[in-house]
């Protein structure tokens, strides 16, 4: 690898000093790069695709999980492996701790490191009186859940077509194995390995004695509806889609991956291991 662009979070590195210090230990190694601060603050993305260079090999995002999820987002359609600078909290996805920067770019520079591809859903709003559909892609996962009022709402959820069952809740979520450790978990869902492949259906304050998450195919197909209902259905906690009482979501796996670059093998164990600690 010898081209990169940076991406910051500026409310996790405000002074710039890894920024700064990622850039000049490129400059030391002779590499090009090209570095974006993202005023998230002000609302801005986290990146514009058409901006970053077409020579680039490597992302580099410094931030938490919450800016490696958005930076997959901006740069799904480019196909390029994303390495995380972890200046959040424990994290999932940054790979990278900041005492160990100079250390894991050399190791990054000279091959030592794999690719781990995650899967990613789409959810397309499906209204019968409009012939385009509301589409958009996620990482973690996808969130049906009710506005402002403080109300239950009947979910009806089908598989592939056919109707599995009603679940009267405040929302549902529908993860990947990425997702599974994020809302999912923190609503009662099982922690999946993230490089497994399939979608995991978790109701939020379910109003039954039956509260248990369920676990698909990634091949399955995922239709949700609340008849009756206007609802929200949110993707990875960032873009919101309001859905009619009419509306349905269908979701199912997304042709487009998120690339990780990893440089320790047990990463997600180690991870898993401090988090519980």
């Amino acid at each position: 690898m010898k081209s990169f662009y940076i991406i910051t979070n500026s409310t996790r590195d405000e002074d710039l000093a890894f920024t700064r210090q990622i850039e000049e230990f490129f400059r030391k190694n002779g590499l090009s790069f090209f570095t974006h601060i993202a005023d998230v603050n002000n609302g801005e993305t986290y990146t514009d695709e058409n901006k970053i260079p077409k020579d680039t090999d490597c992302v580099i995002v410094l931030g938490g999980d919450g800016t490696m999820i958005q930076a997959a987002h901006d740069t799904a359609d480019l196909d390029l492996p994303l390495l995380g600078i972890n200046l959040g909290r424990i994290g999932y996805l940054a790979d990278v701790e900041k005492v160990n920067i100079n250390e894991s770019l050399t190791d990054l520079i000279n091959g030592r490191y794999k690719i781990e591809e995650r899967m990613m859903i789409s959810g397309e709003i499906v209204t019968p009186s409009a012939p385009n559909h509301d589409k958009n892609r996620s990482l973690n996962d996808i969130v049906i859940h009710r506005g402002g009022e403080m109300r239950v709402v009947n979910y009806k959820v089908y598989i592939n077509d056919k109707f599995l069952y009603d679940f009267r809740a405040d929302g549902m979520i529908v993860s990947t194995p990425t997702g599974s450790t994020a809302y999912s978990m923190s609503a009662g869902g099982p922690i999946v390995e993230p490089m497994s492949e399939m979608m995991i259906i978790t109701p939020i304050c379910p109003h039954t004695i039956n509260s248990r998450s369920t676990v698909f195919s990634s091949k399955d197909k995922i239709r949700i509806s609340a008849e009756g209902y206007e609802v929200y259905a949110c993707f990875d906690g960032h873009i919101s889609v309001p859905m009619t009482e009419k509306d349905e979501i269908l979701i199912m796996r997304s042709s487009k991956t998120t690339k990780l670059v990893r440089l320790k093998d047990d990463s997600f164990l180690t991870v898993l291991h401090d988090k519980f600690q």
